[in-house]
């Protein structure tokens, strides 16, 4: 065993002397909309369902390597999550969801993932996922979601939608909104890391997202605003910056390497 490792870093050593290139990911945005369309303003928030997904591959075709933290920012997209039904963290990853938090619901989706010995991606073990948003209370001061996961056996098909994993995954992760500034315009942008027990499952077993598709439904509330009673949605639209409003996602992997994506969709 020790002269095969001493032989695999020499060659691994080799290749780096010799300029060869290694595998990487490849990151895409390859959905991001907002319905109505329109730019809204700050004083009059314009009300949206936000669709939106992300995909990562591999320049070589193998199991990408695992991401730890997301940060997804839509340009010039708001929240307003205090004004809507909610419920606890608690609560969104119980095994079974507390049935309080039905009306808490307010998008849905589905996670592909693939899973393989840490040694060897080319295996590529199917987990599609069902993915529920929760409007969560307890977040932090500008609110966030609960990113509910459900799945079971059997696996679904590789590249396939339908939900099916090798093992039964039943969990959430926290993701509290921050706001930050792209292309100039407030944005709300939600961040989250994955647990350990997502990225490694099982020992010396790593799992992969390979793709996300999401839809934040539109919900509307009433607030006042500047003096004025106006309707604003869970994602609502205050500004676009010329025609084209772009949604950023940030990638960092276990290693701390950041990495971004961005698509630009119309106002």
């Amino acid at each position: 065993m020790r002269k095969r490792l001493i032989a695999a870093l020499t060659v691994v050593a080799v290749l780096g002397l010799g300029g060869v290139a290694f595998a990487e990911n490849i990151y895409n945005v390859h959905i991001a909309s907002s319905t109505p369309k329109g730019k809204g303003t700050a004083s009059k928030p314009l009300p949206v369902k936000l669709g939106f997904g992300y995909t990562v591959g591999d320049t070589e075709g193998l199991r990408p390597t695992v991401i730890e933290q997301y940060r997804i920012a839509p340009e010039g997209l708001v929240t307003y999550p205090k004004l809507f039904p909610s419920c606890k963290f608690s609560q969104v990853d119980d095994a079974q969801v507390a049935s309080a938090c039905r009306k808490a619901i307010v998008g849905t989706g589905l996670v592909r993932n693939e899973a393989g010995a840490v040694g060897d991606r080319s295996q590529k073990l199917v987990c599609n996922l069902k993915l529920t948003l929760y409007n969560i209370s307890d977040a932090g001061k500008n609110g966030g979601m609960g990113i509910r996961l459900d799945g079971d056996p059997p696996a679904a098909a590789p590249g396939s939608q339908q939900v099916g994993c090798t093992l039964s995954v039943h969990t959430a992760i926290k993701a509290p909104f921050f706001p930050v500034k792209l292309e100039g315009q407030k944005t709300s942008e939600l961040r989250f890391t994955v647990p350990i027990q997502l990225q490694e499952p099982l020992g010396g077993v790593q799992n992969a997202v390979v793709e996300t598709r999401s839809v934040v439904n539109k919900k509307t509330a009433s607030t006042r605003i500047k003096g004025k009673e106006r309707k604003v949605g869970f994602y609502s639209e205050v500004g676009c910056k010329g025609k084209t409003r772009t949604t950023r996602v940030t990638f960092v992997d276990t290693q701390g390497r950041s990495f971004t994506a961005n698509r630009k969709s119309p106002c």
